[in-house]
């Protein structure tokens, strides 16, 4: 008996309609791996596509306000040889300013509980008598789609012979150019700033 083979056409029919699909797609994917390879978003306005920047500097190492922490204290006279902040505060000096403190020198936790203030003032004497400052972060501020950053700080040494000496608010700008984050300015308030000393306890305040 003969038989007659079946026919097959539609199935190279269905691949080649599949075959374009899978380019299209392929291509798509390929120029939205680009664009989002650039670092820059996008958003669409009147059927227009526009970028939006962001800061153009972008570092763990340098940042705005480790710049202007360690500008605060090379240029705070006395020199200080030891650091605290006031841990547990609004006031506490935020990580990546802390950890510039830790690199100049040893550095402590400070309180606002008068007890425990004492006790950090006998174990900073047990220790030398080396100028101590309290660094206290009052905010900071950014213009310029982030490329310009306005940070204020101030503070006052603890214990030794310079015990209640006030290092008036200074406002340090610090911008992002070519090179990366630099200081471009620093700016001392009028007098009768609110006090450099004063510091909101949190609960978990600690010595």
């Amino acid at each position: 008996m003969t038989t007659t083979p079946r026919s097959r056409p539609p199935v190279a029919i269905a691949l080649m309609a599949v075959l374009p699909l899978s380019f299209g797609l392929l291509a798509c994917s390929d120029a939205a791996s680009r664009e989002g390879g650039s670092g820059t978003a996008a958003s669409s306005e009147g059927g227009k596509t526009q970028a939006v920047a962001g800061p153009q500097c972008v570092s763990l190492d340098t940042t705005p306000v480790g710049l202007a922490v360690r500008e605060f204290i090379t240029t705070t006279t006395p020199t200080p040889q030891r650091y605290l902040s006031a841990a547990g505060t609004d006031s506490a000096v935020p990580d990546d300013g802390f950890t510039v403190l830790q690199e100049k020198g040893p550095t402590y936790f400070y309180s606002s509980d008068p007890k425990a203030q004492e006790q950090i003032k006998a174990k900073l004497a047990s220790v030398g008598p080396y100028a101590s400052l309290l660094v206290v972060f009052k905010g900071k501020a950014e213009t310029d789609n982030g490329n310009a950053v306005a940070v204020s700080l101030a503070g006052h040494f603890v214990g030794g012979e310079h015990d209640g000496k006030s290092v008036p608010m200074r406002t340090i700008q610090v911008r992002c150019d070519s090179t990366g984050w630099r200081v471009a300015s620093t700016a001392t308030p009028p007098s009768g700033a609110t006090p450099a000393a004063s510091v909101t306890p949190k609960s978990g305040d600690r010595p």
